[in-house]
C-alpha cells in the first residue's frame, strides 16, 4: 500500500512541477537523457498540447483527464473520482438503501456501460429499460470517460429526484426521465414458491440478513423433511459487506479457508465460516445473471464448489476483489485493487466469474425461466 501511494505521489507531483514549467515558474535545465524516463511520454504529451493545440487549455483540467485514464484503465472497480464525485460518494456512504432507478450496470474503461440486470418492478422496467442497452449519456454527461463507479454514483441520489439517461438499443438512442425510488429497504425477501422450500431473494450482504434469516426463516425451513430445493436468487446483488457475506455463507456450510483474497506479493487474507450451518443438508438452487458482483460471487461459487448447489443463469463478470479508496488532498480521490478473490486453493474468480451449471440464452433472464429450469432438475415442472 505505501508503495502505491508513493508512486502516485511521485506522480501528481511531476504533474505538479510540470504545470509550473508550463506557465514559465520554472525552465528547463541542461538536456537530460529523457528518453529513459518512464513519464517522458505524457511529459511530451503535455508540451506539444501547450505549443501545438489550436487553443490553450487549462493545465489543471489536463491533468484531470491524464488521472481519469490512468487510473479508469487498470480495471473495471479501480476508478477516478473528480471533487464532485468525490463529494457524491463520500455522502452516499452515510446511507445504507439510496434512491435508484433499477439499473444494474457494468463497465469497462473506454466503453459505454451496459445494463446487466434490471430489478422488477423498478423505475427502468417501467420505462421500457432492458439488458443490453447502452448508457451513453447520464444528465447529459457523457459516460465513455468514467469508472463503473462513478457511473453508479450518478445513478443514485439521497433525495427522490429524476435522472435523464440516453440509452443506445440497436442503433437507435432514447432520453429517457427515471424517477428513483427506494426499491430496496431491507437486505431480503423471503417468498412461498410452490415445489420449493421458499424463494429467498437477496437485496444486499447488509445486516440484519444473516441474524434475520436466522431468526425468522431458517426455523420454518427446519420444519420442511422434503428435499425441494431452496432457491437463492442472487441475479440482483452487488454490494454488502464481506462480514455479512460469510455470515451468510456459514448458514449453509462451515469450514476454515473457504475462499481467499491475494494481494500483489502473494500475501493471502483467508475467509472463514467456522460456526456450525444450520442448512448444512439443505438442497440448494442459485440463482446468478451478469448483475451477480463481488461478494456475491463469492457466495455462489463457495456453493456451488463447496455445497455442490445447482447454478442456474448467466456467467458473471469475475469482480471479486477488495479495494482501498485514496482521498488526494485537492479533494478528488480514487478506488484502486488491491487484492483478488477465489477459492482454495488456486481458483481465483477475479476476471473468471462463476459459470452457471446451466446457461440460459442470451434474452433468458425472466424470473419464470429461472423457476422453470429449477424445476427441471427436481423433475417436478
Amino acid at each position: 500500500m505505501k508503495r502505491i501511494k508513493l508512486i502516485f505521489l511521485l506522480f501528481l507531483l511531476f504533474l505538479n512541477v510540470l504545470i509550473l514549467f508550463q506557465k514559465g515558474i520554472i525552465t528547463a535545465g541542461p538536456a537530460t537523457s529523457l528518453a529513459e524516463k518512464p513519464f517522458e511520454p505524457l511529459l511530451s504529451v503535455f508540451r506539444l498540447i501547450r505549443s501545438e493545440y489550436i487553443e490553450e487549455k487549462d493545465p489543471l483540467q489536463t491533468m484531470d483527464g491524464a488521472l481519469r485514464g490512468l487510473v479508469n484503465s487498470l480495471d473495471p472497480l479501480s476508478g477516478y473520482l473528480s471533487r464532485t464525485a468525490t463529494s457524491l460518494y463520500l455522502e452516499q456512504q452515510k446511507e445504507t438503501y439510496l434512491y435508484e432507478t433499477g439499473l444494474l450496470i457494468m463497465k469497462r474503461y473506454g466503453f459505454f456501460p451496459v445494463v446487466v440486470g434490471i430489478v422488477p418492478n423498478s423505475p427502468a422496467q417501467k420505462a421500457d429499460l432492458r439488458v443490453g442497452d447502452y448508457l451513453t449519456e447520464i444528465n447529459g454527461q457523457p459516460t465513455s470517460p468514467l469508472s463503473l463507479i462513478e457511473t453508479r454514483l450518478l445513478l443514485k441520489n439521497k433525495q427522490k429526484t429524476p435522472v435523464s439517461v440516453k440509452m443506445l438499443r440497436d442503433e437507435q438512442t432514447r432520453i429517457v426521465s427515471l424517477e428513483r425510488e427506494r426499491l430496496i429497504n431491507h437486505p431480503y425477501t423471503f417468498l412461498t414458491q410452490a415445489k420449493t422450500k421458499g424463494w429467498l431473494q437477496v437485496h444486499g450482504f447488509f445486516p440484519p440478513l444473516a441474524t434475520e434469516l436466522n431468526q425468522k426463516i431458517i426455523p420454518r425451513l427446519l420444519k420442511s423433511n422434503t428435499s425441494e430445493p431452496l432457491v437463492i436468487d442472487l441475479r440482483t446483488t452487488e454490494e454488502g459487506t464481506l462480514e455479512e457475506a460469510l455470515k451468510f455463507l456459514n448458514l449453509f456450510l462451515s469450514g476454515e479457508k473457504i475462499g481467499f483474497y491475494r494481494d500483489r506479493n502473494g500475501n493471502q487474507q483467508d475467509l472463514n465460516c467456522p460456526s456450525a450451518a444450520p442448512l448444512l443438508e439443505t438442497n440448494l438452487v442459485v440463482w446468478v445473471s451478469p448483475a451477480t458482483q463481488d461478494l456475491a460471487e463469492l457466495v455462489a461459487a463457495a456453493l456451488q464448489t463447496i455445497k455442490k448447489a445447482q447454478i442456474i443463469g448467466h456467467p458473471t463478470p469475475g469482480l471479486l476483489a477488495k479495494r482501498e479508496f485514496f482521498l488526494l488532498r485537492d479533494n478528488t480521490s480514487f478506488f484502486l485493487t488491491t487484492a483478488v478473490g477465489g477459492l482454495p486453493p488456486e481458483k481465483t474468480l477475479w476476471g473468471k466469474g462463476v459459470e452457471p451449471d446451466i446457461k440460459l440464452g442470451p434474452d433468458e433472464f425472466d424470473a419464470s425461466i429461472y423457476l422453470q429450469k429449477t424445476l427441471g432438475l427436481q423433475g417436478l415442472s
